[in-house]
């Protein structure tokens, strides 16, 4: 496959990786870059406020559930679905997987990722485009 048709497949948009532990968001942000994703970065809730109230290009948003500052991923994700609906959101969390987040998240995943379900799930949202 040709740099060209590569380009035709991937989708349009940006994914904004949202993660306080920089090890943690350097590694989701290289893996899906590498899947032909445009990445931008946040290291917490009020930080991606900020960056998708400067941004449009933001269709989904990959977030953890726990961070500092007034913004952790769940009041990111209710925020999302008030003012941008048509984001997508996919939460992380390293709390019990018991937690019920499907009423705010398109997708909710278990640490530590599993960086090809990452990506997978995150294909599989962008995919309508």
């Amino acid at each position: 496959m040709t740099a060209a048709e590569r380009g035709k497949n991937r989708p349009r948009g940006t994914v904004l990786v949202v993660e306080d532990e920089p090890l943690i968001r350097l590694d989701l942000a290289d893996h899906l870059r590498s899947a032909g994703l445009a990445v931008v970065e946040a290291s917490t809730g009020d930080e991606a406020l900020t960056v998708l109230n400067a941004n449009d290009a933001v269709v989904l948003v990959v977030s953890d559930m726990g961070m500092p500052g007034a913004t952790d991923g769940i009041e990111l994700a209710a925020w999302l679905r008030r003012e941008r609906p048509k984001i997508k959101i996919v939460l992380v969390s390293g709390f019990s997987a018991t937690l019920d987040m499907t009423a705010i998240a398109d997708v909710a995943l278990g640490k530590p990722v599993d960086l090809s379900r990452l990506v997978h799930e995150v294909g599989r949202l962008l995919g309508g485009q």
